[in-house]
């Protein structure tokens, strides 16, 4: 892998993956399309470990609140609102972290086919595209209830199928939940963290636990890592990107709609279908 590769490889992970336009999209069907050798595991795990810290960054006070409401919930019944946001991110977390453990080696031949990713990218700007379309809500995230908080986590399951926005679903549940469309999208980060520092958990553990045939997106379970230069300069591309990204996408979600972004996911994943059939990959 070049150094160029690595730093593009990085900035898609850090944008597409906090933007709601599907990460795995991009990178499965750019690295298709152009023909790169696929990543090794502990360069994947790397990309996703640096969105993680960026996200953790930008929402470092309210991380910081959320473990301390984890403790002191418990004995003041979550009565407070930062008690009360911790539970809410928990009980968001658990839907992907249980369903995705039990799907592992199901989807994993889904990430073989970047025209799935393409006709997905469609849906995905479906979605952001209707739930613009229907009344906006008023509430904050530490107002939400106990099953909306879980009915938001369950959506982030789409992010686990190649061109399904884990951000974009997230998004769109918290908005027919009746959250406005900055507390969406900050509650869609919030349980970012987990979901994130999860994938690059389970790429790490599929490097000390191998299993034949693994693999997992674009990634090559059998590729030899890289080199630290090249590790190190996806890793940050993906921080720095993903710091951008966020601040970006906060500011812009508090005074603008995501029909853009629905209008993006057609355009590209249309775009990527022409291609892929172009070149042949109508089976895969």
């Amino acid at each position: 892998m070049s150094l160029f590769q690595a730093i593009v490889l990085g900035v898609i992970q850090g944008v597409a993956e906090l933007f709601p336009i599907s990460s795995t999209a991009h990178t499965l069907l750019i690295s298709t399309l152009a023909g790169w050798t696929p990543p090794s595991l502990p360069f994947v795990a790397m990309l996703h470990l640096g969105t993680f810290l960026a996200v953790l960054a930008y929402f470092a006070r309210d991380f910081w609140e959320i473990v301390r409401g984890l403790f002191t919930g418990v004995t003041d019944r979550w009565a407070k609102p930062h008690e009360r946001l911790a539970l809410l991110v928990l009980l968001g977390t658990l839907p992907l972290a249980i369903i995705g453990a039990l799907l592992e080696k199901r989807l994993d031949p889904l990430y073989a086919k970047p025209l799935v990713a393409a006709v997905c990218l469609l849906i995905t700007g479906l979605v952001l595209f209707v739930v613009e379309r229907l009344p906006q809500g008023t509430a904050d995230a530490e107002h939400l209830s106990w099953i909306n908080a879980f009915w938001i986590g369950l959506s982030q399951i789409a992010g686990l199928v190649p061109g399904g926005s884990r951000s974009g679903f997230s998004i769109a549940a918290g908005l027919l939940a009746g959250l406005t469309r900055e507390q969406a999208a900050r509650f869609s980060f919030l349980l970012a963290g987990p979901a994130i520092l999860g994938a690059s958990l389970f790429e790490f553990r599929r490097i000390v636990h191998p299993h034949p045939g693994a693999a997992h997106g674009f990634v090559s379970a059998t590729a030899a890592p890289e080199p630290t230069l090249i590790i190190a300069a996806g890793f940050a591309a993906a921080l720095i990107s993903g710091l951008f990204a966020i601040r970006f996408f906060m500011r812009y979600v508090d005074q603008h709609r995501l029909t853009p972004f629905a209008i993006y996911c057609w355009v590209f994943g249309l775009a990527m279908i022409a291609l892929l059939l172009a070149r042949g990959h109508a089976a895969a």
